[in-house]
């Protein structure tokens, strides 16, 4: 018998990974909850509306022909089939049939609706590179923690190497997202003589509300502290890039200091969906795929207040027993 060669045992290596646990799962949750809130809390008039050079709302030129808020004519209908869709989603339900209805949603919405954030964008982007992940899926429930079936077949080990493989490809998007995000603000020279916080938070549709800036006044009185905040939000970005190659050990703290950035954007900026997305981003990039979350505690705990509920006990997907 031959030796393996070093390509070998990295291969083996990486079959031996599990990828379909919740932690896949919870992304998918996230980056539906996203969509679905912002169709549950905006009027159809206010995400669809008509803009300079354009007469018909929404515009179904080109590609957008083929959303479903142009496809079924009547908005509001199509609101209710999209969350209809986006709640199977998010309670996990059979992704490998629901992965591409949830493309088709975010496609559908970032091509017709005029009010979109970076947010949407994101949730369209990712949601198309997990598509190989839940398309090979074997559970019919994505928040399952009971190990899939031990299977030796090719077949089955190429499904694993695929969904493997998309988890590379997630990563580095995300990682582009951030080095974008960083190396892009030194060709603003706000940015690059640290005083574009400033201004941001000084801006009167974007920035803080009259009674938080009148607080924070002092801060933004004071030229170090300006650029000390500014800058700091170019490290941080640049810190989440290299998060790539980071030791899973440094990992758990950067994905802890993302979360709180993005989360502090909503304090200021008041952009929930967007902290889903980022939320979402930051998960499949910083945490370890095959390290399940273990939701066990939440659910006893919910059967406490529904005692119909089945008790769970503790289990842990072993990445060995795939």
């Amino acid at each position: 018998m031959q030796p393996l060669t070093a390509f070998d045992r990295y291969l083996n290596a990486l079959l031996a990974r599990n990828p379909w646990t919740n932690v896949y799962g919870f992304v998918r949750s996230l980056l539906a909850l996203g969509t679905f809130c912002t169709l549950l809390f905006n009027d159809m008039g206010t995400l669809f509306r008509p803009i300079a050079g354009q007469t018909d709302c929404p515009s179904c030129m080109g590609l957008a022909e083929y959303s479903l808020f142009c496809w079924m004519g009547d908005l509001e209908t199509a609101r209710w089939v999209c969350m209809t869709i986006l709640f199977l989603v998010l309670i996990g339900i059979y992704p490998r049939f629901t992965a591409l209805l949830h493309v088709y949603v975010g496609f559908s919405f970032m091509s017709t609706a005029v009010l979109v954030d970076g947010g949407d964008q994101v949730t369209l982007v990712l949601s198309g590179l997990l598509l190989p992940l839940a398309l090979t899926d074997p559970r019919t429930w994505h928040w399952s923690m009971a190990p899939v079936a031990n299977r030796t077949s090719y077949t089955f080990q190429l499904r694993k190497l695929i969904a493997v493989t998309s988890y590379g490809l997630l990563r580095l998007q995300v990682a582009l997202i951030y080095f974008e995000a960083c190396v892009g603000k030194f060709k603003v020279p706000e940015w690059a003589d640290g005083t574009a916080i400033y201004y941001w938070f000084s801006n009167p549709t974007f920035g803080l509300s009259p009674d938080v800036h009148s607080l924070l006044l002092p801060v933004l009185a004071n030229r170090w502290c300006i650029v000390l905040l500014t800058w700091s939000v170019l490290f941080l970005e640049g810190g989440l890039f290299l998060g790539l190659t980071l030791e899973q050990k440094y990992r758990r703290y950067l994905l802890w200091a993302g979360v709180g950035f993005h989360f502090m954007i909503i304090l200021i900026h008041g952009l929930p969906t967007f902290f889903m997305a980022m939320t979402a981003a930051l998960v499949i990039f910083l945490r370890p795929f095959d390290q399940p979350f273990n939701t066990v505690p939440a659910l006893n705990r919910l059967r406490s207040l529904i005692p119909q509920l089945p008790a769970l006990k503790a289990s842990r997907v072993s990445p060995a027993s795939i």
